[in-house]
């Protein structure tokens, strides 16, 4: 089972998406900004991340550094609201009309073009 990251300061959001991954048979661990995700970070690591558009430009670029240092192979997904800047650590980007079953979409085609490029 894969393990997802989630990470933004709207809970709501946060908890639709987390039901959706976790309904499709992901392990999702929450986290309510930046300190969360650190801390979720030292603890354990992950297959993915999806940063919310309520996490502040350096915040995100941040904690998707931190992702990426502790495991290279971790694939971020960005969720932009009108700034699509600074994403040179994002896998993915949707904006934020996409609902709970796109961020679902965006994190399997990262996931699968992880494991694509494992065994091709």
């Amino acid at each position: 089972m894969a393990k997802i990251l989630l990470v933004g300061y709207i809970r709501e959001l946060l908890e639709e998406r987390r039901n959706v991954l976790y309904a499709a048979g992901y392990h999702v661990t929450l986290a309510s900004g930046r300190d969360t995700a650190f801390q979720a970070i030292e603890q354990d690591t992950f297959d993915a991340a999806v940063l919310g558009y309520s996490v502040p430009e350096e915040e995100r670029n941040e904690i998707a550094r931190r992702l990426v240092r502790a495991n290279p192979d971790t694939k971020i997904v960005m969720i932009y609201f009108t700034s699509v800047q600074n994403t040179e650590f994002a896998d993915a980007l949707i904006p934020t009309t996409a609902g709970a079953p796109e961020v679902l979409r965006a994190v399997n085609h990262v996931l699968k073009a992880q494991r694509s490029s494992k065994t091709g």
